[in-house]
């Protein structure tokens, strides 16, 4: 049953909806153009998010650091230097210490001076013999010189009086052969005897022996004189060689003698001398010792002190070498499969917007032993650029190209 409403209630109708007010009047265009711009933006920065996660090779963790140089004292001394605080800067060839070994032991040096001074010694005594030696075969020489001289002049005087008695031969023997024909004619004749012609033959034959005989003598005494002018004295009652000569001849054999001992002596000597120098060397290396970085370095760690006693091998300074500084980066597998040995790269340090270009020189595998932890893959990265400095220990990020 419906219900009748009282008389004096009024009846409420709904009101009509508002229309919504018109937009404001602007652009329209331009608020279109900036929401497509900001999606574009919001879509570029997506791609190249995506890009540079997924396409490009790169990581966070990397540490710029130089190779690590140990020094060691060679010999066994005491360390003098002055304190060097870590972080110190050293150039290539720098002095770091110098390790002064005052007990080394120099007996086997003064040894071989000592032989040294008596090998000098008999070297000069040698050389003085020598030359003492040399002047009396000079003398000795100049006499037999002389005696030859003499020896000579008498032959030809010698000579002379054989031929001057030769040619007396020869006029006796003309003169008896005269005597001797005109004997035979006149026996012919029968004027003269046979006993006259008997002593004229007679004397034709003495005057032909005496003649013989004197030239026999002539040249006898020329091969003796042929013989002194070569030094060869051929007498009955002498040697073939003069007392100066048989002087000069022993003279010569000492003077032989006394070059090779010379030879020996200075052959000694010259190693003598060698030996001393090496044991001087050995010395100057044990005695003082001065340790040098081989590169330009930065102190690390200094291990002594100045004063110390140190032993041979032992640790005096660990340094930093910069001069050829190494990139060390941890990969993911990803990344570790992709690079490869030669690669390009950049390093940059955090905090930096410098890039140093690096090559890659070597990757290093995880560990892979049974019952190690295994390990993140790595790779060395050798810097490209000389001036890159100094500064071990910065981290950074490091792109492959």
């Amino acid at each position: 049953m419906d219900t009748i409403p009282p008389k004096d209630v009024a009846l409420v109708r709904p009101e009509a909806p508002k229309k919504p007010p018109p937009p404001p009047a602007g652009p329209g265009l331009s608020g279109r153009l900036a929401r497509i711009g900001f999606a574009l933006a919001v879509l570029g920065t997506t791609l190249w998010f995506l890009y540079d996660r997924y396409f490009v090779v790169q990581t966070q963790t990397a540490v710029l650091a130089g190779p690590a140089l140990t020094l060691r004292s060679p010999i066994e001394g005491r360390v003098e230097m002055h304190p060097h605080a870590p972080g110190a800067w050293f150039g290539q060839a720098a002095p770091v210490a110098t390790i002064v070994n005052d007990r080394v032991d120099d007996q086997r040096h003064n040894e071989v001076r000592a032989l040294l001074d008596a090998a000098e010694g008999e070297v000069a005594a040698l050389i003085a013999r020598l030359e003492a030696t040399r002047v009396l075969l000079a003398a000795a020489a100049g006499t037999a010189e002389s005696f030859r001289r003499t020896r000579l002049e008498q032959l030809r005087a010698r000579i002379a009086e054989a031929e001057a008695s030769r040619r007396a031969a020869e006029a006796r023997l003309r003169e008896a052969e005269i005597a001797a024909a005109r004997g035979e004619r006149l026996l012919r004749q029968g004027v003269g005897t046979a006993a006259q012609v008997d002593i004229l033959r007679r004397d034709l034959t003495v005057a032909r022996d005496t003649l013989a005989g004197a030239e026999e003598r002539v040249a006898s005494l020329r091969a003796e004189e042929e013989g002194a002018r070569l030094g060869i004295f051929a007498t009955d009652n002498a040697t073939d060689r003069s007392i100066s000569q048989q002087t000069a001849d022993r003279l010569n054999l000492v003077l032989v003698e006394i070059e090779t001992q010379l030879q020996d002596r200075r052959a000694r000597r010259d190693a003598l001398r060698r030996q001393a120098e090496a044991e001087a060397e050995r010395l100057r290396r044990f005695q003082s010792v001065t340790l040098e970085v081989p590169e330009p370095a930065l102190l690390a760690r200094l291990l002594v002190q100045p004063g110390e006693m140190v032993r041979a091998g032992q640790e005096v300074a660990r340094l930093i070498a910069c001069a050829n500084p190494l990139v060390t980066a941890d990969l993911d597998e990803r990344a570790f499969r992709r690079i490869h040995i030669g690669q390009r790269a950049e390093f940059q340090p955090f905090g930096s917007e410098e890039r140093l270009e690096a090559e890659v020189v070597l990757r290093l595998a995880p560990n892979l032993t049974t019952g190690e932890a295994r390990g993140v893959p790595q790779a060395i990265l050798r810097l490209l650029s000389p001036d890159a400095g100094c500064e071990p220990g910065r981290l950074g990020r490091v792109r492959f190209h």
